[in-house]
């Protein structure tokens, strides 16, 4: 075949591929369409669209308590992890079906003990129904927020967890026992410690206690709340105060988040307030001066992410505390907007379900530097799409803004709609992109093709179950993407690529 016609063959199947594959319809000019794609190999890849998940079986730990004593039990099982379900949840729910009928948990199925489970930025909020978290002694709630706590914190991942019983903080021992971090080596240590610090705590004036508490900020791209542990110590039973004085402090790990609160000046007219409604909830008074309005109004904040702020903090940490009512100048809020919708709060009453649709995630993504290497920068997203790989590229796509002396790894041209589909098996990722995304590699050199591969590595592997990435192209394997990085087989992250920095990804 001449040189010509090898040409035209080279350039109709690039237009094959760049119809098929979800391309952007741009042409491509030049010697970027001079190259074609290589010849698929005798067996070819499945084509793989959206994302994808084999299932799977895990051996984990599960911890339940033993019948008449402070101990908890430890046994391995295999729990199945389909697609659309995580192993995290799945792992609680079979530990709740072997919690039933223990003492600790009333014999329901463990879908019926469960409202909801969060998994956010390393933490665990379990909302567990008032029936499964009903007990008869503070040693059960102590014994079943052990069991819970030790056996997620023994998936990889997991660095807090927080249980709640009907949306409410439950105490122990008359205290808050706030998100749990550590195993419980020793339950009848970590009982005898609770009761003395309620003995000292309740009678001693300088006495003081330090719980772990989980903090929302908004993000900084104003769509999320997200959250983040912070241990505090308390030396009243004014917990509310102390949450507040945090909040103002502004988050201390979350990069991509900010504090609503005025750190530099003081808006609360008094000391926040616990009350009774005539419905026998449990409510806090957090009463703003009529200055707030202007303050957010200069600082560009808007007022649902301060109400969520205040209200998801309070909530999830003060004990059978049911809801929060903010006022400015006395007069309790009871309507905000909230993006084109308004929320409304019946009698001025926020409470934790109001906001928790709003509480986010964040993932690490990278970015090229100005000295031919990646910056590492946290990216504040939904839940589902933290944890999505598909929608993480997406999201290193349409970054308009990753930081200051940061870009995009990608060429011109490349859509999101080029990252046709994600499989993850057997903690290998493979990525199929679309043919147009493959032409429009074509011309970047050695220094940005090794940017471009290991920006996508890096970030994917950020993922709990993903430890190696592979690469495809419309469903077949490439020998290289440009010319200098072997492809058809599956890659590890390349740390020495990364330089360290402090950025924040400020649009999404």
């Amino acid at each position: 075949m001449n040189t010509r016609l090898q040409r035209v063959a080279a350039l109709m199947l690039i237009c094959l591929l760049s119809l098929s594959g979800c391309a952007s319809g741009a042409q491509v000019a030049g010697d970027e369409m001079q190259r074609a794609l290589p010849d698929p190999p005798t067996i070819e890849d499945a084509q793989i669209l959206g994302d994808v998940r084999d299932p799977y079986t895990r051996d984990v730990t599960l911890y339940y308590a033993v019948e008449n004593s402070l101990d908890l039990t430890g046994i391995t099982r295999a729990v199945e992890v389909n697609p659309n379900e995580t192993l995290i949840s799945q792992t609680l729910l079979e530990l709740l079906k072997t919690l039933s009928g223990t003492g600790a948990l009333r014999t329901v199925s463990s879908s019926e003990q469960l409202i909801d489970l969060e998994y956010s930025c390393g933490t665990v909020c379990v909302n567990l129904t008032l029936e499964a978290g009903a007990r008869q002694s503070d040693q059960d709630g102590l014994l079943l927020c052990a069991a819970i706590a030790d056996t997620l914190l023994g998936l990889e991942g997991v660095e807090a967890v927080n249980i709640l019983a009907g949306g409410r903080s439950e105490a122990v021992c008359a205290l808050p026992l706030g998100a749990i971090n550590e195993p419980s080596d020793n339950i009848s240590a970590l009982y005898a410690q609770l009761q003395s610090e309620e003995s000292r705590f309740l009678t001693e004036q300088t006495a003081s206690i330090s719980r772990n508490v989980i903090l929302y900020f908004p993000s900084s791209d104003g769509g999320y709340l997200l959250p983040e542990l912070r241990e505090l110590t308390f030396d009243s039973d004014d917990y509310a105060s102390v949450i507040l004085d945090a909040l103002k402090a502004g988050p201390m790990e979350r990069d991509c988040c900010f504090s609503a609160m005025p750190g530099n000046q003081e808006l609360l007219s008094d000391a926040p307030r616990l009350w009774i409604s005539d419905a026998g909830e449990r409510v806090i008074d957090v009463n703003f001066s009529q200055m707030l309005p202007n303050y957010l109004a200069f600082a560009g904040v808007d007022a649902w992410q301060l109400y969520g702020s205040v209200a998801l903090s309070l909530c999830s940490f003060l004990p059978e505390l049911d809801a929060v009512r903010i006022c400015v100048d006395g007069a309790p809020v009871e309507t905000c907007a909230l993006g084109e919708a308004q929320l409304q709060f019946e009698g001025g009453l926020m409470r934790r379900s109001d906001f928790s649709a709003r509480i986010g995630s964040s993932a690490m993504l990278y970015f090229a530097d100005s000295d031919g290497g990646l910056r590492r920068v946290e990216c504040a997203m939904s839940r589902s799409a933290a944890v999505s790989p598909k929608r993480i590229l997406a999201e290193m796509i349409l970054a308009e803004d990753p930081g200051s002396g940061l870009t995009s790894v990608f060429p011109d041209g490349i859509l999101p709609e080029d990252i046709l589909g994600v499989e993850i098996s057997g903690n290998i990722a493979v990525v199929n992109l679309s043919g147009s995304f493959y032409s429009r590699c074509q011309l970047l050199d050695a220094s940005g093709e090794r940017r471009l591969i290991y920006a996508m590595i890096n970030s994917l592997t950020e993922l709990v179950d993903v430890g190696a990435v592979r690469f495809i192209v419309e469903g077949r394997s490439i020998d290289t993407m440009v010319q200098s990085i072997y492809l058809r087989t599956p890659l590890l992250p390349d740390p020495g690529i990364v330089h360290d920095g402090d950025n924040t990804l400020s649009e999404n």
